[in-house]
């Protein structure tokens, strides 16, 4: 059973992040688990963290909904919620998720897709390599694989890619610039892939792009002591 921990919710954060006021929610609170400022077991006030954000609590209630669909959060009757402890594997098995899905959504992307948005992906692709901070590549990110979800019309899929949401925030695991310039050419070759309408190769790409993530998002986390007690 989960633990009531104290958490210093006291400071403002400026908030650049794509989507409604329970999307906003939702990437916050997110990033506050990672980031530890949530610890494990913690309850999860939901009062503070909308004073926080600056919003009802509405939204942050729908979020916390929304979080325990991802694994992240649970609810318990008469408690309240509260943060879910995650293992490697947890983070593992979610990429895996992300990387099957989401390649059967770059798989079907890729005879669907006009000009028009191959022209457009390619405009993200760019915008994330001039990117100067972590929040502008996120939002451009998410914008990238918005785009290339939205193409395969495929609603099943992008229900449940919407349930797995995105696992660990960008900023947390493509602050190196090896790292950056790997996600990027991973990137381009999903372009490349969706250029020459090759299916399988952009349904690989794609899967390989998230697999590499776990990496990268394990290595980092585990780098700034998340699992350490």
């Amino acid at each position: 059973m989960a633990k009531t921990t104290s958490t210093d919710l006291s400071t403002p954060r400026q908030l650049v992040l794509p989507g409604n006021l329970k999307q906003i929610a939702v990437a916050e609170i997110r990033r506050m688990i990672f980031a530890r400022e949530l610890q494990p077991g913690a309850r999860i006030e939901q009062e503070a963290i909308a004073d926080q954000i600056g919003m009802s609590k509405i939204p942050v209630r729908e979020a916390l909904s929304a979080l325990v669909a991802e694994g992240l959060v649970e609810m318990i009757p008469r408690r309240g919620a509260f943060v879910v402890p995650l293992t490697k594997q947890d983070v593992e098995d979610q990429y895996w998720l992300l990387a099957h899905i989401s390649g059967r959504a770059a798989e079907l992307a890729t005879q669907k897709m006009t000009e028009d948005a191959l022209d457009e992906l390619t405009a993200l692709a760019d915008a994330m390599e001039r990117a100067a901070t972590p929040s502008e590549r996120q939002e451009l990110t998410f914008r990238f694989h918005s785009l290339i979800n939205h193409a395969a019309d495929a609603p099943r899929i992008t229900a449940v890619l919407r349930i797995l949401g995105s696992p660990i925030p960008v900023e947390f695991y493509e602050s190196s610039p090896d790292t950056v310039a790997d996600v990027d050419a991973e990137h381009r070759a999903l372009l490349a892939a969706f250029r020459t309408r090759s299916s399988s190769a952009a349904r690989s790409a794609m899967e390989q792009h998230f697999l590499g993530g776990a990496e990268y998002a394990i290595d980092a986390l585990e780098a700034q002591g998340f699992w350490n007690d």
